[in-house]
């Protein structure tokens, strides 16, 4: 496996795949329809490239020795963290194919993302995910990422 900085030529392959791994993001405290998510998701996926454009945030792309795309993250390194205003890179998106998850793909880009972080003299990463995502909790938590706050919700009906 190797890792390198994506290109609009990822695009197709990052678009299907951000659509992909919808179901194991949702919480499941969001009662709508997969349709109407996925119809969300989509528009959203539409303006993603020319956002990461605007925002100079940075593509990694993990791929098989044959160059078969395995996963994706994006990087913006430019965030401020909300309460201090401390720069901080952020992991906007992080999704991995499921015929290569469990392999070490997202371990791998999430190395790669936290190198980048380091060589721009970025000292914190952070990213949000969800609660019920036990995979990628395990997986950011063997990576030394600590919880910092609750995002909560309650159901109004």
């Amino acid at each position: 496996m190797r890792v390198r900085q994506g290109n609009l030529r990822d695009w197709p392959f990052m678009y299907a795949l951000g659509k992909d791994v919808i179901p194991s993001s949702i919480s499941p405290w969001r009662k709508q329809s997969m349709e109407d998510t996925m119809k969300f998701r989509e528009k959203t996926l539409k303006g993603f490239w020319t956002w990461i454009q605007q925002t100079d945030s940075v593509v990694f792309i993990a791929e098989t020795d044959k160059e078969e795309p395995m996963g994706y993250l994006v990087l913006y390194p430019s965030s401020r963290e909300e309460l201090t205003g401390v720069l901080q890179a952020w992991v906007m998106d992080l999704a991995v194919s499921p015929k290569y998850r469990h392999h070490g793909v997202g371990r791998t880009l999430m190395e790669s993302a936290e190198e980048y972080a380091k060589e721009q003299g970025i000292h914190y990463l952070g990213l949000a995910v969800s609660s019920h995502n036990l995979y990628a909790l395990h997986l950011y938590e063997s990576l030394g990422f600590a919880e910092e706050r609750k995002l909560m919700v309650k159901v109004l009906d």
